[in-house]
């Protein structure tokens, strides 16, 4: 493939990012010219200069520079998302600005069109609301079209602390040396202690290495240290890494990173108390960003029946939802936890979004049948 970004301001011009997406050989060209339909689209919407202007860390900023395939499909669908809604007369403009800011992108405007995508596939229509000062008030409006039931949905994040950011950004690391840097085996690991940002780069050759020697000498790979410890195992060798693993009691294709030692569930009860954010009369629920290792790490049957006990004392509130995304190859799933609560994976290729929903059986609903069923649906 050609070199495209002659200079870093290459990479802030978005006639080069379509440009790349036009060379790129991993994807039909459909997709292709997908892509590059929805780069332009993006670019009307947020400006010429907001690849130049924003943080390398902003969410839409890291969508458009990985150029994975499954990224790619994220940033189509992102941007269908964004056009569908552009469309209706729902205060828009308020969406956006909570996307050009990467603190608010973070924080609330991404968990915004994740919201919006779920509904809008069920024909409902999503509105998003001002924030009026000293009022209480949510953060989206969901109408059903054919019978106007309504219903409100308050956004909010469960933010990490210092030490849990660490434990996150560790985990990240591994997991991308095992899941996405070339070449992949299969492989198990486990990390015993935090690991300094300054260790990335021996970490990474002491994989690099590893993964060599498996491609060279068609052999399993151990490799243990006081930090954590890895298995590699090349094709010819599955059967002979699946019974290590069973043997041992070892799960296959996980890097196991350091637990959360903090009560995340009792966290998450804790926030809440945001449901108080939807008007009194009304129906709705309380859509909670969290982090991918509560779902790695969380017995979530448990979870529910506490996080169930908590949301009962909010009469009209339908119930929680709590929801992460991963980078991992998992297959979509959906999985009843009863008393009307599932857990459901979807997938695009590697990108995995998790759900939680905790119903509240205790809820005094005020919707008909058919919105609530169309609600289940927009979640699973």
């Amino acid at each position: 493939m050609k070199n495209i970004y002659e200079s870093e301001r290459d990479h802030f011009k978005w006639s080069k990012q379509k440009e790349y997406i036009s060379h790129l050989d991993n994807i039909e060209d459909d997709i292709k010219r997908k892509a590059i339909n929805a780069l332009s689209f993006l670019e009307v919407e947020f400006g010429a200069q907001f690849l130049k202007t924003t943080s390398i860390n902003h969410p839409i900023r890291q969508m458009i520079s990985n150029k994975a395939p499954f990224q790619i499909k994220d940033l189509m669908e992102f941007s269908e998302t964004l056009q569908i809604l552009k469309k209706e007369n729902n205060n828009y403009n308020r969406l956006i600005q909570k996307l050009l800011s990467k603190d608010n992108a973070q924080t609330e405007g991404i968990s915004l069109v994740n919201v919006a995508r779920m509904f809008l596939k069920e024909e409902l229509i999503v509105s998003f609301i001002d924030e009026i000062k000293n009022k209480k008030t949510p953060d989206v409006k969901i109408t059903n079209p054919y019978n106007k039931d309504v219903f409100y949905i308050e956004i909010t994040k469960l933010n990490n602390s210092d030490y849990q950011k660490e434990i996150n950004d560790n985990y990240n690391f591994f997991h991308n040396q095992f899941n996405n840097v070339q070449p992949l085996f299969s492989f198990s690991g486990k990390q015993f202690q935090l690991v300094d940002k300054k260790e990335y780069p021996g970490i990474s050759k002491i994989i690099a290495d590893a993964k060599k020697r498996v491609k060279e000498n068609d052999q399993i790979i151990y490799y243990s240290d006081r930090r954590f410890n890895f298995m590699l195992a090349p094709p010819s060798y599955n059967y002979d890494f699946n019974e290590i693993c069973e043997r041992n009691n070892i799960r296959s294709i996980r890097f196991n990173g350091l637990p959360i030692e903090v009560d995340e569930t009792s966290r998450i009860n804790n926030k809440i108390v945001k449901a108080n954010q939807i008007p009194e009369g009304e129906n709705g629920l309380l859509f909670i960003e969290i982090s991918p290792i509560y779902f790695l790490t969380t017995d979530i049957v448990n979870a529910a029946i506490r996080l169930e006990a908590n949301i009962a004392k909010y009469k009209n509130l339908l119930g929680i939802i709590l929801f992460s995304e991963i980078v991992a190859p998992k297959e979509p799933i959906q999985v009843n936890l009863g008393n009307n609560h599932f857990f459901s994976r979807k997938t695009i290729e590697n990108l995995c979004r998790e759900s939680l929903f905790i119903f509240n059986n205790n809820c005094d609903i005020k919707l008909s049948e058919e919105t609530l069923v169309k609600i289940y649906k927009a979640l699973l």
